[in-house]
């Protein structure tokens, strides 16, 4: 979900839970959510194969090569009374975020479903007073690790029991990292580096007139953290213990910068511009003059992305030229804020239509020349990242900034 459609989320439901909640009362885990453990979790059965993370990959590609949809219909919904994050998965089953219900003082939940849609389990976070970071969780290595209000919490993938949780400074609201044992988690104005029984690797802070609201990812054996206001990226060796050193730092000025996107030792991070970064030594390869929206995916010969004027993009990944722009959002009021996610022949993208009553469009187009290839209406006016597993493709949508609706979100699978 990028970060303009999570505060707007936020803001649809009412709910605080963005900055400054951590801390406000000391003990707040209790015994359920000891700091660390002793033991870890097995990896769940196609956990290398499924889409465990945001992006998919610690590089977040958005590509899934074997998953073909050629003329889908919904095929199940889950209703839920407030927000929901984008799903992640492996196997038969699926992990999302929800919003507190009325009736909790939580700060989130996370539910497990079966991919026909049953509820397996489902673990309220800590907190309290409403709030909720809305990030999406991830599965690494047979835990599902989700930020929230004040913290980051693992919880055994199997059976929703709690495992570990730590407490941070402020709110951890973009989805954490998991890569070779660690997790790497953002309050915004630090990086945290973990190993998956809680134990501490190192952390990064971002220091004055910087502050991030973006993924960290993963590649070319660094990890990539950016920023915004005096904008910046930075590479840190992952298994660096201590005070980690940053190997290199790109800071042009006058942008500030969103999640990158690695593939093939290179990085392609949003900004102002898209910059095409060797993620070995941060040598600039090309930047070219467009702004995306929610940041990027790739199929390694293209880079795709939505733009504010509700145009989806092609680049070439070799040198950043446009290889077609199709307007997939046109009319008044009606936006594009999806990253984009790539199948074996579509590129699929939902729109967003804040503050009307009409419900938004998940939209396919072909990769090779952006034809549109099936068009579905979807029950809500906000949409957020779809991800795909198996033979589906999971779309979460809200009802917000409606004036005669209430907020809610649903999941929805699509298949042929």
């Amino acid at each position: 979900m990028s970060h303009h459609t999570r505060r707007s989320l936020l803001a649809a439901l009412g709910t605080t839970g963005v900055i400054g909640l951590a801390g406000c009362s000391s003990g707040r885990l209790g015994t359920e959510w000891p700091e660390t453990v002793e033991s870890t979790t097995d990896p769940l059965p196609g956990e290398d194969d499924g889409w465990p993370q945001f992006g998919r990959t610690a590089g977040h590609v958005g590509f899934a090569p074997e998953v073909r949809i050629d003329d889908p219909e919904p095929v199940w919904t889950v209703a839920f009374p407030g927000g929901l994050s984008s799903p992640v998965g492996a196997g038969d089953r699926l992990f999302v975020q929800t919003a507190p219900g009325p009736e909790t003082d939580g700060a989130g939940t996370v539910v497990a479903l079966d991919t026909d849609g049953g509820e397996r389990w489902r673990r309220e976070l800590p907190g309290g007073g409403g709030g909720w970071s809305g990030c999406p969780p991830i599965l690494h290595r047979g835990s599902v690790y989700v930020g929230g209000v004040g913290g980051v919490y693992a919880i055994d993938a199997r059976d929703g029991t709690p495992r570990w949780g730590r407490e941070t400074d402020d709110s951890v609201n973009e989805a954490v990292l998991g890569r070779e044992g660690r997790v790497f988690a953002s309050t915004g104005e630090t990086l945290l580096a973990l190993d998956t029984a809680g134990g501490d690797g190192w952390r990064y802070v971002t220091g004055d007139d910087r502050f991030s609201t973006a993924v960290p990812a993963v590649g070319a054996g660094r990890v990539l953290y950016t920023t915004r206001i005096l904008g910046s990226v930075v590479s840190i060796r992952p298994g660096t213990v201590g005070d980690p050193q940053t190997e290199w730092r790109y800071a042009p000025g006058g942008t500030g910068f969103g999640t990158p996107t690695v593939v093939d030792g290179t990085a392609y991070v949003p900004g102002d511009d898209l910059h095409a970064l060797s993620a070995a030594t941060g040598s600039v390869r090309w930047t070219v003059p467009v702004r995306a929206a929610a940041g990027v995916s790739t199929d390694g010969d293209r880079v795709y992305l939505s733009t504010e004027d509700g145009d989806l993009v092609a680049l070439a990944t070799t040198d950043g030229t446009e290889r077609w722009r199709v307007s997939v959002a046109p009319g008044e009021d009606t936006y594009l804020r999806t990253r984009p996610l790539v199948t074996e022949r579509s590129v699929v993208v939902t729109t967003e239509k804040p503050g009307r009553d009409d419900p938004v469009d998940t939209v396919a187009v072909d990769r090779r020349d952006g034809t549109e290839r099936w068009r579905r209406e979807q029950p809500g006016n906000i949409g957020y990242d779809a991800v795909a597993l198996g033979t589906q493709i999971y779309v979460p949508v809200l009802w917000g900034f409606t004036l005669d609706r209430e907020s809610g979100g649903t999941l929805v699978a699509l298949d042929d």
